[in-house]
């Protein structure tokens, strides 16, 4: 145990935000605990379940569950599509990213952003999709940005029952308690032994207790004594410290330059701080259908296996129903049968049917299951202007979710990303032009929204340049107010085509140049020609006039 960072007043008022955060918390745990008994989910959650124990036994429709997978597929392929690269570096000075240089570093470093967190080893793919399908049934979800020197990145998903929130005064989460258990062994991974407590050192040197648990509560916030003179913990301006709740004895006391822990609300009204999600937005719903489907079942049930009647049982000691069976007794002379199926529902099912699947229609569209058809619907025959159009205004549901999850996810995660780059020699050096504006890079994303809202701006101004013609045959000097280098130099900066395609100022002119001395030194050598042919005539014209 580490007895320099010891501090018995800051533990206690550490444990005292803790209960304030936890009573904060408690007013949605039983609305999460419902959550959990209709989307099944780990050993962990809010129900603490064992492993191996059967989940989900309430449901009798599984739509929610499907829609929430799709939300996930398709909040990831909105915000972070794999498959593009999507990560762009740049700086907010206009002028600067007019530069040349500069543009290429970005590319450079846009490039290398995207490998850094896309290598096979960091998790993230796995995280993300974890992150939106814990959106889509909390509202809230944390993920964890990591990196170290030979291990690169890595990406952790937390589950929100062990994480506890606190926001600034702008309302943006800038306070994370994660609150977890580990066993004495993984606390001697984590930290080493000389960083434990007595407790657990001492369960870790005996036989059979190394894998007790302890309780840790991992404190991560603003910090308060931030200090850049100072060289331990304090020169960081958020803190980490890593409490043993049982002993009241720290563990680790850090910090970071930046904020590890990334926390986004799906959507939130003013003064809420905990997200609410298409689970509990649409939970009437789904225990709505959900008794509408065991009604059906069972109404089914009795119409493919139903109670019998008759009149007497006339000495009949049992029925046999099985395929094949024989039960003497149920045919009178005539023939008619004496026994009868009870009447039931079943001339209401298809009815009931048709209401079951009027009521998924809402739980599909609370979780963006439409959008998620555009993207995976591989016998659309619409055109790709057609499908824009269509995704355009699905973008009008889905802008405010990304919008919210740019903002308290992505900008977060970015930024942590690009100083962990920089801190630890992933990018080029900065040019010149950069350091002597005393420049900081940030990270946007080319993601299909914002490709989208570029989009519209892209058309109007090709169909701008297509009217022109129109105009050209009442006015022919129409065509001059075109400044065609300006519109192809945007055009490529709103289509997303990388510096790197294109050619600088500098080359532009010199290719221009060269071609105006080629087509100067064309009309000199068709002038020559021209001369010569007027010589060579005038000669055979004088031969003829002499032979005359």
């Amino acid at each position: 145990m580490n007895e320099t960072i010891q501090d018995e007043e800051l533990a206690k008022a550490d444990l005292r935000d803790h209960d304030r955060l936890k009573a904060m918390r408690s007013a949605w745990e039983s609305t999460w605990h419902e959550v959990d008994e209709r989307f099944p989910n780990g050993a962990g959650g809010f129900n603490k379940m064992s492993p191996g124990a059967i989940r989900g036994a309430r449901n009798f429709d599984t739509t929610h569950i499907t829609a929430n997978k799709r939300f996930a597929a398709a909040g990831v392929a909105i915000t972070t599509p794999e498959e593009k690269d999507y990560i762009k570096v740049r700086f907010l000075d206009d002028d600067l990213m007019a530069i040349r240089s500069v543009q290429l570093w970005c590319e450079r470093a846009s490039r290398r952003m995207y490998g850094i967190r896309h290598a096979s080893r960091t998790g993230f793919g796995v995280a993300a999709n974890e992150d939106w399908d814990q959106l889509g049934r909390y509202g809230t979800s944390p993920v964890y940005v990591d990196g170290k020197p030979g291990r690169g990145m890595s990406y952790r998903t937390l589950h929100l029952s062990e994480v506890y929130i606190d926001v600034d005064y702008a309302g943006l989460v800038d306070t994370v308690h994660r609150c977890y258990k580990r066993t004495a062994r993984q606390l001697e991974q984590e930290f080493g032994e000389d960083a434990l407590t007595p407790k657990m050192r001492d369960a870790l040197r005996t036989r059979g207790k190394e894998n007790a648990e302890f309780e840790i509560l991992h404190v991560v916030a603003p910090n308060r004594a931030w200090d850049r003179e100072k060289l331990d913990w304090r020169r960081m301006p958020i803190v980490s410290r890593y409490l043993a709740m049982e002993e009241k004895t720290y563990i680790r006391r850090a910090g970071f330059f930046t904020m590890p822990i990334a926390v986004s609300r799906h959507a939130t009204s003013a003064g809420e701080i905990y997200g609410r999600s298409p689970a509990i937005d649409q939970m009437p719903t789904i225990n709505g259908v959900n008794a509408m489907r065991n009604t059906v079942l069972r109404a089914a049930h009795k119409a493919v296996d139903p109670a019998l009647a008759f009149n007497n049982d006339g000495g009949i000691t049992k029925l046999v129903t099985r395929a094949g069976g024989l039960t003497p007794g149920l045919v009178d002379e005539a023939g008619n049968l004496l026994v009868h199926r009870m009447p039931g529902g079943e001339n209401g099912i298809p009815i009931a049917v048709e209401m079951i699947e009027q009521e998924r229609q809402p739980i599909r569209q609370e979780f963006l299951e439409e959008f998620y058809k555009i993207l995976t619907d591989p016998n659309s025959r619409m055109t790709t202007t057609e499908v824009l159009e269509v995704m355009a205004k699905q973008g009008i549901l889905v802008r405010p979710f990304a919008s919210q999850y740019a903002t308290e996810k992505q900008g977060p995660m970015s930024q942590r990303e690009l100083d962990l780059a920089i801190r630890n020699n992933q990018l080029d050096p900065f040019p010149p032009e950069v350091l002597e504006a005393g420049a900081w890079p940030m990270v946007e994303y080319e993601n299909m929204l914002a490709k989208m809202a570029r989009a519209e701006t892209t058309s109007s101004t090709l169909r701008y340049v297509e009217a022109l013609p129109i105009l050209a045959q009442f006015d022919p000097k129409v065509v001059h107010r075109v400044n065609a280098g300006a519109i192809a130099v945007g055009l490529a900066q709103e289509m997303g085509v990388k510096p790197s395609y294109l050619r600088s100022d500098e080359e532009v002119a010199a290719l221009v140049a060269q071609q105006e001395e080629q087509q100067a030194a064309m009309i000199q050598a068709e002038q020559l020609q021209q001369g010569s042919q007027a010589v060579l005539n005038l000669s055979k014209a004088n031969q003829m006039a002499e032979a005359a």
